[in-house]
């Protein structure tokens, strides 16, 4: 039976790859486009469950539901925020000098990290299970697994590291301050009062820095502090996981917005003969 699930797993999962390919080749947004059909069809199950097991009365589903509103509000409002840093060109003065921008976002992680921090922060509680089924006489091991299951105060704390972790690491991934330097000294651009070359990078880097410091509270605020509801009830598990999966379902929104419109610049220029 486990061979088999294993194999069909497989099977399943070669034929995400095989689809997110010919999505890629034909369609928009990639591999994300199959990501966001899961989870359009699981949230508003994830919401109504949860909330029709909570046995709420009907103001506070009234509350929670503005509450929501106002939190998906925000959450669009910062995706879409940007932090812009003039930027000047050798030779080029006339009008559009001043609407020549280095954007970053003001979460340059976006929600990349909750994507993948859950997966990480399981990998010791598997690798502890592991070591119990080959030494059956490892209690130790059964007792930390167990503080590693999801809800559990070491698993919060893990799974909020995870996150601080993932935040910088995407953050500076996403905005390399050496590529996006050469790059300005290749076009000859630079900004105002910094030397091009190593003192740029820095200059970058120090804003990336700050701007990751911003986005990793606000991930922390969003898709962690949540999980300690779970302390209280663990039926709530659904129900934390929605902040973080919409954060990255309007990561998945802006990319396929940006694929379009650029389809659409593309489209507008014909051909001359």
């Amino acid at each position: 039976m486990v061979s088999l699930n294993a194999l069909i797993m497989i099977a399943g999962t070669f034929f995400l790859v095989w689809l997110a390919d010919l999505n890629t080749a034909l369609g928009l947004g990639n591999s994300i486009v199959i990501m966001m059909a899961g989870m359009l069809l699981y949230l508003p199950e994830d919401v109504l469950g949860t909330l029709s097991k909570s046995g709420l009365p009907a103001y506070s589903l009234l509350f929670l539901f503005l509450l929501l509103l106002a939190f998906m509000f925000m959450v669009v409002c910062i995706e879409y925020a940007r932090y812009r840093i003039p930027v000047n060109k050798l030779g080029i003065h006339n009008s559009l000098k001043a609407h020549t921008f280095l954007d970053m976002k003001l979460n340059p992680a976006g929600g990349m990290p909750f994507m993948y921090a859950m997966t990480l922060v399981s990998i010791p509680q598997y690798i502890f299970l592991l070591v119990q089924a080959i030494n059956p006489r490892a209690s130790w091991a059964a007792t930390i697994a167990n503080e590693l299951v999801i809800g559990e105060p070491a698993w919060i704390f893990l799974y909020g590291l995870m996150m601080v972790l993932l935040s910088f690491a995407f953050a500076f991934v996403t905005v390399n301050g050496e590529e996006i330097a050469d790059k300005m000294m290749k076009n000859s651009e630079y900004v105002d009062f910094v030397y091009p070359g190593d003192e740029t990078r820095r200059y970058i880097n120090r804003i990336v820095f700050r701007l990751t410091v911003f986005g990793t509270l606000y991930l922390i605020l969003f898709t962690v502090l949540p999980f300690l509801f779970l302390l209280w009830d663990r039926g709530l598990l659904r129900l934390v996981m929605i902040p973080g999966s919409f954060l990255m379902f309007v990561g998945m929104i802006s990319t396929i917005r940006e694929e379009v419109r650029a389809l659409r610049v593309n489209q507008r220029y014909t051909r001359l003969f």
